[in-house]
C-alpha cells in the first residue's frame, strides 16, 4: 500500500461527480453522495507524526473499499475526509445501510507501528434527485449533513429534504397529508401471493394509495418519504394496519389460510411503542397473530441491527410472521439474517424479472432460496411477470410468488371478487360469500 493517499481537488471532483449525476438523470436512477470525516487526525499527527496519520487514512480507505460494490467510488477529498459515490441506491435507507457498514467495519482498532488506534468517523449523506439536481449542490448538502452529524455527535446524518422548485414542496405534501389522515383520503390496494407448491392463493400484501381530491391517486414514493421525515409515519402505519385488519375479516371468510402483509418503515420499526400498538390492533380485530405478516425492508432492519433484533424478537413473541422485503438489494447477508426471528425473505424483483434471460440473476435467486431453506426460512419471489419465470421458481423450490403475471394490486372489493373467480383462487376450494 502506498502512502500517502493523494487528495482530490474539490472543484475537480465536482466535475467528476457531475458526470455521475448526468448518467443517473439519463438512467432515471438515484445517486448517493457520502462525505466521510475521520475524527482526531490532527491530534494523531501531533502525537505520532504525519506518517502514522497518512497510514491511518490509507488503512481506513482500504477497509471501506473492501465492503463497497464494484460500481461504488471512493476518493480522498481534504486532509481527513473521503467522498463516496453510490450509483443507483434503491432508496435513502439503502445509502444509510452502506454508511452503517462503514461505521461497523471501522469498529475494530487499527494496528499502526505497535499502536492500537480506533478510527472514528462522521458521515453526511445526500441523494440525487431527492435533495439536489446538480453536483455542486449535492456535495454542499452532503457537507451540511456531515456538519450536522459532527455537531450532534452522531455517526450518520442524512440531508434534510430541500424542496425543489420543479416539484411539489414537501411542506405542502406534509400539510395535505395531515388533512388526508383526518379525512380518510387513503385506501389500501392488495396484491395476492401464490403458494407455488399448491398453486393456490395464500395471502396478499397491503399497499397504500393516497386518493387526493385535487391530484387523484398519489404514488407512495411521493408521500411516504415526507411521512417518514415528519411525525406522520406511525399514525399512517396504524391507519394502514387497522384497515387491513378490518378488511382481512372479509378475506378470511373466503379462506381460513389467508394472511395479510403490512409494511413497516424504519421510523416505525424503531418506535418504542410500535409492538404494543400492533398487539392492541390484533386484539381489537380478533385476528390470529400468525395471519398478520409484518414486512421490513433489509435496509430498514440494518439501520440499527441491535434495536431491530430486540423489536423483531418482541414481534416474534406476539406470534406474528416476520418478512424481510427487497432482500438482495442491501448490504446484509443471510449469515446475519439467520440471527433474526424471520419467517420469510422476499427476493427483490430486480433479480426475478430477468432471471429467464440473465444467468447471474437466476444464480442469485437459486442461492438465496437454497441458503434460506437451510435456515428454515421461506422465500417469496417478487416481480413475477411470466409463466416461464413462475415455472423456473417452482423448479428452484421457491415457496411463494407475487407479481403482475399472477395479479396486479387491487382494492379490497376487487380482491373479494378476484378470490371467487381467479384460477389461482378457485383451486383453493373457497366458497362464495353469498353461497
Amino acid at each position: 500500500m502506498n502512502f500517502p493517499i493523494p487528495k482530490q481537488d474539490r472543484s475537480a471532483f465536482v466535475g467528476e461527480l457531475q458526470r455521475y449525476v448526468d448518467k443517473s438523470r439519463r438512467d432515471g436512477s438515484l445517486l448517493g453522495v457520502m462525505l466521510i470525516h475521520l475524527h482526531r487526525v490532527v491530534e494523531l499527527n501531533t502525537s505520532f507524526g504525519y506518517k502514522v496519520g497518512d497510514r491511518l487514512l490509507a488503512i481506513v480507505r482500504d477497509r471501506i473499499g473492501k465492503i463497497l460494490r464494484p460500481n461504488d467510488s471512493i476518493e480522498r477529498i481534504g486532509d481527513h475526509d473521503f467522498v463516496l459515490v453510490l450509483p443507483s441506491p434503491k432508496n435513502v435507507g439503502h445509502a444509510s445501510l452502506a454508511a452503517n457498514r462503514i461505521v461497523n467495519v471501522l469498529e475494530e482498532p487499527l494496528e499502526i507501528d505497535g499502536n492500537a488506534i480506533k478510527a472514528s468517523v462522521a458521515i453526511g449523506i445526500a441523494l440525487f434527485p431527492e435533495h439536489a439536481q446538480e453536483a455542486d449542490a449535492l456535495l454542499r448538502l452532503a457537507d451540511v449533513a456531515l456538519a450536522g452529524a459532527i455537531q450532534s455527535n452522531s455517526p450518520i446524518k442524512i440531508c434534510a429534504e430541500v424542496p425543489d422548485k420543479g416539484t411539489l414542496s414537501s411542506f405542502i405534501i406534509e400539510s395535505e397529508l395531515r388533512h388526508a389522515l383526518m379525512n380518510d383520503e387513503f385506501i389500501l390496494y392488495y396484491q395476492p401471493k401464490i403458494d407455488l407448491a399448491t398453486r393456490q392463493v395464500c395471502g396478499a400484501e397491503a399497499l397504500s394509495r393516497w386518493n387526493n381530491p385535487a391530484r387523484g391517486l398519489v404514488p407512495p414514493d411521493v408521500f411516504i418519504p415526507v411521512a417518514e421525515q415528519t411525525n406522520l409515519m406511525l399514525p399512517f402505519t396504524l391507519w394502514s394496519l387497522n384497515l387491513a385488519a378490518r378488511q382481512f375479516g372479509e378475506f378470511n371468510r373466503l379462506s381460513k389460510n389467508f394472511s395479510v402483509a403490512v409494511n413497516l418503515s424504519a421510523t416505525v420499526l424503531y418506535d418504542p411503542d410500535v409492538v404494543d400498538l400492533i398487539n392492541r390492533t390484533i386484539k381489537i380485530w380478533s385476528i390470529r397473530p400468525e395471519q398478520l405478516v409484518l414486512e421490513v425492508t433489509e435496509s430498514a432492519m440494518m439501520v440499527d441491527p441491535k434495536t431491530s433484533l430486540e423489536t423483531l424478537n418482541r414481534f416474534h413473541d406476539l406470534g406474528v410472521m416476520l418478512s424481510i422485503d427487497d432482500f438482495g438489494t442491501g448490504y446484509s447477508s443471510l449469515a446475519y439474517v439467520k440471527k433474526m426471528p424471520v419467517n420469510e425473505l422476499k427476493i427483490d424483483k430486480s433479480f426475478v424479472m430477468n432471471m429467464d434471460k440473465d444467468k447471474g440473476d437466476a444464480m442469485i435467486v437459486r442461492t438465496v432460496i437454497d441458503m434460506a431453506h437451510n435456515f428454515e426460512i421461506a422465500v417469496t419471489a417478487e416481480g413475477v411477470e411470466s409463466q416461464l419465470i413462475l415455472e423456473q421458481l417452482a423448479e428452484l423450490g421457491c415457496d411463494c410468488a407475487q407479481g403482475f403475471y399472477l395479479a396486479k394490486p387491487m382494492p379490497a372489493a376487487n380482491l373479494i371478487d378476484w378470490l371467487q373467480v381467479s384460477p389461482w383462487a378457485r383451486q383453493t376450494g373457497m366458497r362464495s360469500v353469498t353461497g
